[in-house]
């Protein structure tokens, strides 16, 4: 299963949204053991253990999206869209904090766009 979130963050917001997303995730569903492994500053590999199968996936981090691909073993494919629906929601709300923080510090940002 491939799904791709896109943004308009920079990499380091894109990088921190993700991370902030994949420790609610750990909080959350702490009983299905989320994983991530960064192997260098784009790409980690994913992990879970849902329903007592192993699931395995990659994430990259490229510029203007964020690439998800989780091998979903047969028995689990019914769960698949729901399993997309719920990775968009949480990447897509980390996105949306990010363009808020953004917003805070830009210059003018309190006085509502005045200088």
């Amino acid at each position: 299963m491939k799904h791709t979130v896109h943004h308009d963050l920079n990499d380091e917001e894109a990088k921190n949204a993700v991370l902030r997303a994949m420790e609610r995730y750990r909080e959350r569903y702490a009983e299905y053991a989320p994983s991530m492994l960064w192997s260098d500053e784009r790409r980690a590999d994913l992990g879970l253990c849902f329903k007592g199968f192993q699931v395995a996936g990659r994430l990259e981090l490229r510029p203007g999206t964020v690439d998800v691909e989780i091998d979903v073993p047969l028995p689990l494919r019914m769960f698949k869209r729901m399993a997309i629906a719920a990775i968009d929601a949480e990447v897509r709300r980390y996105i949306d904090e990010a363009h808020r923080e953004r917003s805070r510090r830009a210059p003018g940002a309190a006085l509502g766009g005045a200088v």
